[in-house]
C-alpha cells in the first residue's frame, strides 16, 4: 500500500483552482454554443420577416410589419378570457407579438395577473387587417 503525502492547503487551493477552471472553460464553451444556436434562430427569423413581407406586398398590403403588430394591439376583444384582480387583458408589448407568416401571428396577452398565448390569423384588404382566432391558451 502506497503512502501519499498530505497536500499543503495552497496545494489543495491549486487543485481546486484547476478544477474550477476546467468546470468554467466547459461552461463557456457550452454558452458559446448556445448563444450561436441563437444568433442562427434570430436569422432565421429575419429571413420569415422578409418572406412574410414580400408575400403582403404581393397581395397589395402597403405598410409594414409593425403595421401588422399595431392594429391587433388595438383588438384586446379578440382575447377569450377576462382579467381578474381588476386586471385588463391587453396585447401589452410589441415584442411579444411575433408575425409569423404572411398569414399567422403569435401573440402573449396578459392582465398583470396571468398570461397566454393566442394564434391569430389576418388578412389586409385596402389597409384595413381583419383578425381570426385560431387557438389560445392561458396559464395560471
Amino acid at each position: 500500500m502506497k503512502i501519499r503525502p498530505k497536500l499543503s492547503n495552497v496545494e489543495q487551493n491549486q487543485i481546486s483552482l484547476s478544477n474550477n477552471n476546467m468546470k468554467l472553460k466547459q461552461e463557456n464553451g457550452d454558452y458559446a454554443t448556445q448563444v450561436a444556436e441563437l444568433k442562427g434562430e434570430i436569422e432565421k427569423l429575419f429571413d420569415s420577416d422578409k418572406i412574410a413581407m414580400r408575400e403582403l406586398q404581393r397581395e397589395g398590403f402597403t405598410g409594414q410589419l409593425k403595421d401588422i403588430v399595431a392594429d391587433l394591439k388595438k383588438h384586446s376583444e379578440l382575447i377569450p378570457y377576462k382579467g381578474i384582480k381588476g386586471g385588463t387583458m391587453g396585447f401589452y408589448s410589441d415584442n411579444d407579438i411575433h408575425v409569423l407568416t404572411d398569414k399567422w401571428v403569435l401573440a402573449y396577452f396578459e392582465d398583470g395577473h396571468i398570461s397566454g398565448y393566442m394564434l391569430l390569423r389576418y388578412d389586409t384588404n385596402e389597409g384595413a387587417i381583419s383578425w381570426k382566432v385560431i387557438d389560445s391558451y392561458i396559464s395560471v
